[in-house]
């Protein structure tokens, strides 16, 4: 169950690309804390432990496909932001470059007719359309809120309150 090299070497890729979102995650619910949006930070928590679980995921499929494991360096996320605004946005960039990611993989696999791959990707496609629409939700929110306190505490509570069905 041999993978092909270019494609082992982008699965490698995309466990990096996951735990760095992971980590980005976490960086932006300790902004969330350190400023007392509570609700904001459980939701950027939950972020990064689900961004943590696509990562495994592949992990455990490049195993499974008996590939060599192949962690890259993260960077230091960014931990300083303006608003909440400006993270969500934040967010949805990253979302949107994990989205490429996965499309590219996804590429690499139907060039290289590992069809195996292809199935395993779907679900991460489909993943990436909720995470994006979830984040491009919530600035929507945001910005209708405007400079309003009281609109903003609510999208805070909203925002705490989300499910896993919500992921």
């Amino acid at each position: 169950m041999n993978l092909p090299t270019e494609l082992k070497q982008a699965l490698n890729a995309q466990i990096g690309m996951e735990f760095q979102a992971s980590y980005s995650y976490l960086s932006m619910a300790a902004y969330f804390e350190a400023n007392s949006w509570d609700g904001f930070a459980s939701w950027m928590s939950m972020q990064s432990d689900e961004e943590r679980e696509h990562a495994m995921k592949f992990y455990t499929y490049l195993l499974d496909r008996g590939a060599d494991i192949e962690l890259p360096a993260l960077e230091a996320p960014v931990h300083q932001f303006s608003s909440p605004l400006a993270v969500f946005e934040s967010s949805l960039e990253q979302e949107k470059k994990v989205t490429a990611a996965i499309n590219n993989l996804y590429k690499i696999a139907h060039d290289s007719a590992d069809y195996a791959t292809v199935s395993f990707l779907k679900w991460f496609v489909d993943e990436q359309v909720e995470e994006e629409k979830n984040v491009s939700d919530m600035i929507e929110k945001i910005k209708r809120a405007g400079e309003n306190p009281d609109a903003l505490m609510m999208l805070d509570t909203l925002a705490g309150n989300r499910g896993p069905e919500e992921e």
